[in-house]
């Protein structure tokens, strides 16, 4: 996994031995609480969680299609 300088401490992994995974560190959409970010680029997949409201999105990163979303205390109309 690369990240941005300072935010998360990582380890290397992945199938070609290197991981190009991102992780960083955003304000949460929902509650703005310290969040985490993990831009997944093997899977193809942006995962957006919040550990102090639960919040969680995760996207594709080629389509923007929403996979699966959970946010407590927003409402569907």
């Amino acid at each position: 996994m690369k990240t941005l300088p300072g935010l998360v401490d990582t380890k290397m992994f992945g199938a070609q031995g290197v991981n190009t995974d991102i992780v960083i560190q955003v304000c949460c959409p929902n509650c703005g609480s310290c969040a985490e970010r993990y831009y997944l680029e093997l899977e193809h997949l942006i995962r957006t969680q919040c550990p102090t409201c639960d919040y969680l999105m995760i996207t594709c990163s080629q389509t923007g299609k929403v996979i699966e979303a959970y946010a407590p205390g927003i409402f569907a109309h």
